[in-house]
């Protein structure tokens, strides 16, 4: 009798001991378990905290000479569109493009993010084939907008330094937009800037003709003046989003029209058959104004 209870006693201890590992072991894989997967989830909220979709799309704003080189009749001021287009995550590069003074540019640079503040740095080179290829770097934030600075290549230009602070905005054609000659003609036509070339003074018929919307018969234009006909053909051109070549238009619509935004370079694609014979007939008009 004492044999068998003495075989139970040990049977109940060596059971307990098992019980006891058990549980131990349980608990020990479940910490393991935690510890592998809580940083995973860290770096995972890491990896998605920048979304480029915040900063994508166009900056727009005046473009300032800041530093001047030895080239002559520099260009104080231009309107500008920076385009953020891309990024490739993994090296941490950006790409985008500009559009300024008739001349639309790629570019590309690295780029880092600040998390606290939500905004990105970027250092980024246009390709050095053109004359007025340079460097950019600039700070964007999601809050729409972004400021920086532009170094020439070439240091014999006019203009080797600019300096921008741009506005996230959004192009939309549209055929109805007028300019709004009230708060425009008097500082236009008062302006003695050196940029504005031999100019003639606007009158209030830039505004009485919309040749994207309406057909112009020669009655209309016959008796306007050259600069009239000029900036009523040129305005067709600025609402498909033209960004002018002319140091004169580009002078009026960068300076005065507040709804122009440059997007390209080339619009023979967009005009439309109304635009388009309407400024056959503006032109044959100007020749003779």
């Amino acid at each position: 009798m004492k044999h068998s209870i003495l075989i139970l006693l040990i049977v109940a201890l060596f059971s307990c001991k098992k019980s006891k590992n058990i549980e131990v072991s349980n608990v020990l894989e479940e910490k393991e378990v935690y510890s592998n997967v809580e940083p995973k989830k860290s770096v995972l909220i890491l990896e998605n905290s920048f979304n480029f979709e915040n900063f994508k799309g166009s900056y727009v704003g005046l473009f300032l000479s800041h530093q001047y080189g030895k080239g002559n009749k520099p260009s104080y001021a231009n309107k500008i569109n920076i385009t953020l287009d891309s990024v490739e995550v993994q090296s941490k590069t950006l790409y985008g493009h500009s559009v300024v003074a008739g001349n639309s540019r790629p570019f590309k640079g690295a780029y880092t993010y600040d998390s606290e503040n939500n905004s990105i740095d970027v250092n980024a080179k246009e390709p050095g084939d053109d004359k007025y290829d340079g460097f950019f770097t600039f700070n964007c934030l999601s809050t729409n907008s972004m400021n920086g600075f532009w170094i020439a290549n070439d240091k014999n230009l006019a203009v080797i330094g600019r300096k921008y602070n741009l506005d996230k905005l959004i192009y939309t054609y549209n055929k109805n937009t007028t300019i709004k000659v009230e708060e425009l003609l008097p500082l236009y036509n008062s302006s003695t800037h050196e940029e504005s070339g031999k100019k003639e003074a606007a009158t209030n018929d830039i505004s009485k003709y919309n040749a994207s919307n309406t057909k112009l018969t020669y009655k209309d234009v016959e008796n306007l003046k050259k600069g009239d006909l000029e900036i009523i053909r040129n305005t067709i051109y600025a609402r498909h989003g033209y960004s002018f070549k002319n140091r004169k238009m580009r002078y009026f619509f960068d300076s005065y029209v507040d709804w122009y935004i440059p997007v390209t370079t080339d619009i023979r694609a967009v005009l439309t058959p109304l635009e388009k014979e309407n400024i056959e007939l503006l032109k044959r008009y100007e020749k003779h104004a």
